[in-house]
């Protein structure tokens, strides 16, 4: 079990790469993205390859691997200090339940442990240090979902690895829940006017995640579901209005910004970024 458990958090990085490029799931969720993005635009539709997208390109080949190292690292220590000292307290009924039981169980704590590591992003100033990378994208694209300090994933991990080591969930089912939160979050990261009708009462839509990152602080502090949206209704972090569509970004002008479209630029920024959150979470955890 330990060792299924880190297997589907890591595999190495030249197979993981090739598998988030040439997986079919990625192709349909970027083409139905950019699709209604050029017949439905939240913004008004802008030159295919701006600054911004670049920028996310270059986002779109780093995280695999930061995702992997980091995953690799913090997923195998959670494992071993859970079968050294914490083994005991683990739980086997779920391992006795049909498997539709596990399924639903299984994307129903993965999506909660994501709402909950994701409100202490905003809710914990350390936290949002890192996180602000992600909203500092004023563009959102099909690829902004792959903008992550690689420290956020060390917290985000945890939150998924712990619940899951302890239920003992079996492995492919947290997997199998797992890709189709990733794809679903793309597709709702697009500029996309919609959201989704009568199913916005149950699914995370483009309009209630780009509220999410508006530039108002007010409304950013709203709809931190991941796949499903009724966790913000429950916890009362629902935005009341479906019909909006705020500028986005953050409020920080010190922030290092994308500027041009240069190989200096592309390859610097994104290093000069993460730099800046890591120094301004020190500074903030040392006052």
């Amino acid at each position: 079990m330990e060792k299924f458990a880190v297997a589907i958090f890591y595999t190495p990085l030249h197979t993981l790469a090739r598998g988030v490029i040439f997986a079919v799931p990625f192709w349909a969720a970027l083409i139905l993205t950019l699709t209604l993005e050029r017949l439905v635009p939240a913004q008004a539709p802008r030159k295919i390859l701006t600054v911004d997208l670049a920028h996310d390109l270059v986002w779109f080949l780093y995280e695999p691997f930061f995702n992997a190292f980091v995953s690799a690292t913090w997923v195998a220590l959670l494992v071993k200090v859970h079968a050294l000292y914490f083994s005991y307290l683990t739980l086997s009924g779920l391992t006795e339940t049909p498997g539709w039981v596990r399924f639903i169980v299984a994307l129903l704590l993965v999506d909660l442990c994501y709402w909950v590591q994701h409100y202490l992003h905003h809710k914990i100033p350390l936290l949002w240090r890192f996180h602000a990378v992600h909203h500092s994208q004023r563009h959102l694209s099909f690829f902004t979902d792959f903008r992550y300090h690689p420290f956020e994933y060390v917290v985000r991990n945890t939150f998924l690895v712990v619940p899951f080591l302890f239920l003992k969930i079996d492995p492919p089912v947290i997997v199998a829940v797992a890709l189709v939160k990733e794809w679903y979050s793309r597709f709702y990261h697009g500029n996309i006017r919609t959201n989704l009708g009568p199913l916005r009462y149950i699914l995370v839509t483009p309009q209630s995640h780009r509220i999410h990152h508006s530039l108002d602080s007010r409304q950013r502090e709203t709809n931190f579901g991941s796949l499903f949206s009724f966790w913000d209704a429950l916890f009362q972090r629902q935005y009341s209005r479906f019909d909006e569509y705020p500028e986005t970004g953050i409020e920080d002008q010190n922030f290092p910004r994308e500027q041009e479209i240069s190989l200096r630029s592309l390859f610097l920024t994104s290093w000069m970024q993460m730099r800046y959150s890591l120094r301004t979470a020190t500074r903030s955890s040392a006052i």
